[in-house]
């Protein structure tokens, strides 16, 4: 598509790929915000605790958390969405209440008894991930661990008020509140890191998750949305999200196992090698983030609403559109993220106890994950189709191959190149991905165009087979 036709897509204020662009605009301009102050807390971070076993065991004890709020809390937002969009336009806006209440209240007891779960079964988890820690390392690790773990309930319930936030077209609000924890994570890193260690790290994101999660609760209510306690019963919807959660929660493990897999591999590996696999990974999670993720945020509700009509052509327009969008964009700055890795991470991380020689493992490392950029960037978004379409079936399938390709990979480029070798490994998992995913959608779409109703797993699956 020639770069006309790309920006004609967008001239009509009342075309979807006009709404999702304005959105996304305003999503990645909060977005923007956000990542600076973290960025800059990554760097006073650095300056304070280097590669050191600090960051290290700070780092593992919230892996677990964080793992578990992405996968049971971003499962339900993308089960969620879809069908929120689909009861608020069918049966009215008192529906859509009563299925966000429901649908909250299921996961705010999911996330609890998975908090009660990890507090008993943290002494048995962290020895296998932290398996290359001393014994007084690995202690300071579980110590951490029990203080981080009650973001598990708070980040889960301010991922779902987020993603209600943004279906209603609320996406500056839903966007803006995360900066709380970089501002309250840094400020302790400069004043009181000298005194309490990596424990201002651990207070501070709980604090901030705590400030956050009540904004968002008590913001609802301003934007129209109300938590009630009338009965859902079975109309709200509350059974199709159900449905569609399942297979999500099936990916999430998957595919956030990966990122588990690769932190615990790193901590088999020289001293320092967690830390250096984390500061690599955050330009590129910035810059994907802001470029990817605050589209595909944006995206969602819309492409819910044209999944609901059954616009399938819609959805196939706005897919291509935003894809040569991605890529244009992308390809450009993997390039300059490669050849300028190494002036990136001196300029931000280089100083105090981070050393030259923690510069130079950073930036092979960093330079490893920018591979992935142009992968991962049109994959968020093939993903967010298939959501809108309730095929998250293709999606779990999906992330059970990325997860043993990424034990492959890792065992073979680790041998090559060391902690860099497990950041290559998950820019090739991430092509695989790529490419697969985006056959399938191929396949579903052009299904759905000819005949609506012929979107079995059967049929898509042997066709990409």
């Amino acid at each position: 598509m020639p770069f006309g036709r790309v920006v004609s897509a967008f001239q009509s204020p009342k075309t979807a790929n006009h709404k999702i662009f304005r959105a996304a605009v305003i999503v990645a301009a909060f977005s923007l915000v956000v990542k600076v102050a973290a960025t800059f807390r990554e760097a006073t971070t650095a300056r304070a605790f280097g590669r050191g076993d600090a960051i290290d065991a700070f780092i593992l004890a919230y892996l677990v958390p964080s793992y578990f709020v992405a996968i049971l809390a971003g499962s339900l937002n993308q089960a969620l969405v879809p069908t929120y969009v689909q009861v608020r336009d069918s049966k009215g806006q008192k529906a859509a209440d009563r299925l966000f209440t429901s649908a909250l209240s299921h996961s705010t007891v999911l996330l609890s008894s998975v908090c009660l779960a990890l507090a008993v079964l943290g002494r048995l988890i962290l020895p296998h991930l932290a398996s290359g820690f001393s014994a007084q390392k690995l202690e300071l690790t579980l110590h951490l661990y029990y203080a981080i773990l009650p973001v598990v309930v708070l980040g889960g319930v301010s991922a779902n008020c987020s993603s209600v936030l943004n279906a209603e077209g609320r996406f500056a609000f839903a966007a803006f509140t995360p900066i709380l924890s970089p501002i309250i994570m840094t400020a302790g890193v400069l004043f009181l890191a000298p005194w309490f260690g990596p424990w201002v790290l651990a207070c501070g994101i709980v604090s901030g998750a705590f400030l956050e999660c009540s904004l968002l609760i008590f913001s609802l209510k301003a934007y129209n949305i109300h938590l009630t306690l009338e009965d859902p019963g079975t109309e709200t919807g509350i059974a199709e999200v159900r449905k569609q959660y399942f297979p999500l929660i099936a990916a999430g493990v998957l595919g956030s196992s990966a990122m588990v897999i690769d932190q615990a591999m790193a901590a088999m590996l020289s001293p320092g090698s967690v830390a250096a696999l984390n500061y690599g990974n955050k330009i590129i999670s910035v810059v994907l983030n802001l470029m990817s993720i605050s589209l595909t945020t944006a995206a969602i509700p819309y492409l819910s609403e044209m999944a609901a009509a059954e616009n399938w052509s819609g959805c196939r327009r706005t897919l291509n559109t935003y894809s040569r969008l991605l890529l244009g964009l992308s390809v450009p700055l993997t390039l300059i993220l490669i050849l300028g890795s190494r002036l990136i991470v001196r300029v931000l991380l280089q100083r105090g106890a981070f050393t030259a020689a923690d510069a130079a493992v950073v930036a092979h490392v960093q330079a490893m994950y920018a591979l992935q950029m142009p992968f991962f960037a049109v994959n968020i978004l093939i993903v967010r189709v298939l959501t809108a379409m309730k095929r998250n079936d293709i999606i779990m399938y999906s992330a059970a191959l990325n997860l043993v390709l990424d034990v492959i990979l890792n065992i073979i480029c680790m041998r090559f190149f060391g902690v860099a070798g497990i950041a290559l490994s998950t820019s090739l998992f991430y092509a695989a991905s790529f490419f697969v995913l985006g056959t399938a959608v191929h396949v579903l779409l052009q299904r759905a165009e000819k005949s609506p109703t012929n979107l079995s797993p059967a049929v898509v699956l042997g066709s990409v087979s």
